[in-house]
């Protein structure tokens, strides 16, 4: 069982925070997608066994209708995707169109990321999205038909208030979203808010991070991992997976990819992956540190089995750190599982950083 990403490096514009690989010629969005298709049959093993595909970006819905219909036909067409395989698409609201809808619907997609990151016209405004909040509310009526639709919010954004987040937060429970991801703001060098001279107020955020936390449970949401929350039968498969270490395809400029116990990335040189010149960088993976670092961010924990058969054995190589988080309520233990407490989670890095 793999998944599958697939990136999409085009965008209206580039929001202020953003450093991802994106922001490229819509002009060269169909030499793109030929790349990219190419790379599909180039790479992905016939009849391969696909639990989920994820298309992101980036962002996807800007793409030019036929696109997403092509690029499915080809990973169908290659691999065997399962019937009930999760098929994720992210979208912005205001590249949301009828045709868009019919098209994603038509290609197989059963799951929908929608960013609205704030309910503050003010705030999107500041961060350069391509936005307002009424525009959010026309895309999400016409992605009606998706019932599977998560919806995107920031904390720490420029000037963000308490009130703010609380009237973000309220809106999100009259949309009746089945999942929900909360990402607190980073001013990463080279974007435009860092040269702004913006930095996040880490405290600040993590009274941002309780609010929206209790508010979501006491709304019926879970969360499953750090920062995701989702009702019951609604966790990301996609994103579980790479929790999990599945192993997945990753298509596309910057993509990367977890094969044959091998890390891949693809080169972030546009002009080489349009003519198939791309080059691939391999490295090993180191499954111990990856399943202790990403299992300890979920719900689930890790089990000390599986760990073991990583070759690492917690209980007797870090058993004085391990016994002092569970001492300290840090770390739960339950039979041959180890889980984060609640209160642990803004210390976490230096957890996992002792235990490895």
């Amino acid at each position: 069982m793999r998944e599958i990403y697939v990136h999409i490096p085009f965008c209206a514009r580039r929001c202020s925070y953003c450093s991802f690989v994106s922001g490229f010629s819509h002009s060269e969005m169909p030499m793109y997608v030929r790349a990219l298709v190419r790379e599909i049959d180039n790479r992905l093993l016939r009849d391969d066994d696909i639990s989920s595909v994820y298309i992101g970006g980036g962002t996807p819905s800007v793409l030019y209708r036929g696109a997403i219909s092509l690029i499915m036909s080809h990973i169908n067409r290659r691999a065997k995707v399962r019937k009930d395989a999760e098929i994720t698409i992210e979208c912005n609201p205001d590249s949301v169109t009828p045709e868009f809808v019919s098209e994603i619907i038509s290609a197989g997609i059963n799951r929908v990321s929608v960013g609205l990151q704030t309910t503050n016209d003010a705030l999107l405004k500041q961060i350069n999205r391509p936005h307002d909040l009424n525009g959010f509310i026309r895309a999400w009526e016409l992605l009606a038909p998706i019932d599977n639709k998560s919806v995107d919010l920031m904390l720490g954004l420029p000037n963000q208030s308490k009130a703010d987040l609380q009237n973000s937060l309220k809106f999100v429970a009259e949309i009746k979203p089945r999942h929900v991801s909360l990402y607190a703001l980073k001013s990463e060098e080279g974007t435009p808010l860092f040269r702004s001279g913006f930095v996040e107020d880490g405290d600040f955020e993590a009274e941002l991070y309780d609010m929206a936390y209790n508010f979501l449970v006491s709304n019926g949401f879970e969360r499953y991992e750090v920062s995701n929350f989702a009702l019951p039968g609604f966790h990301s498969r996609h994103n579980c997976g790479y929790w999990d270490l599945i192993e997945y395809y990753g298509f596309g400029i910057s993509a990367h990819s977890l094969l044959n116990g091998k890390r891949i990335a693809n080169d972030d040189n546009f002009n080489k992956y349009i003519v198939g010149t791309n080059v691939q960088f391999t490295e090993g993976s180191d499954p111990k540190t990856e399943y202790l670092m990403l299992g300890l961010r979920t719900k689930w924990g890790v089990n000390l089995s599986r760990l073991y058969s990583y070759g690492l054995d917690l209980v007797k190589d870090r058993g004085d750190k391990l016994n002092e988080f569970i001492k300290n309520g840090y770390l739960i233990r339950n039979g041959d599982t180890i889980t984060l407490s609640d209160g642990a989670y803004y210390v976490m890095d230096s957890i996992i950083s002792e235990l490895i």
